[in-house]
């Protein structure tokens, strides 16, 4: 009995509570404007996109990518990766977004 108090009481709270608006589930105009400048950089050729720099990494460092992200820098746009290796240990990569290669390890 108390169960279904309960259950019409959270009923009878939700349907008090006004209608949310649309603009508090959506992305911050900022990062609405990082994802089009990453989707216009990649239509251009200045950035490889995520699943060939995966492979590319997982390749070379005999590794798992566990952690990303790509932002833009003074020297272009560059992807830091964390990569867990077969022998436990995980390794930040800092590649080109554009050539794939491996900038540095540490």
């Amino acid at each position: 009995m108390t169960r279904r108090i309960c259950i019409l009481l959270l009923l009878s709270l939700v349907s008090l509570q006004p209608a949310a608006s649309p603009a508090l589930f959506s992305p911050p105009v900022h990062a609405m404007d990082e994802q089009d400048d990453v989707l216009e950089a990649i239509k251009r050729g200045d950035v490889m996109p995520y699943s060939k720099i995966k492979r590319i990494v997982e390749s070379k460092l005999d590794g798992v990518v566990v952690g990303q992200q790509l932002r833009r820098t003074n020297r272009g746009w560059q992807y830091d990766l964390r990569v867990r290796r077969k022998d436990g240990r995980v390794l930040m990569a800092t590649v080109n977004a554009q050539t794939g290669e491996i900038v540095r390890t540490r």
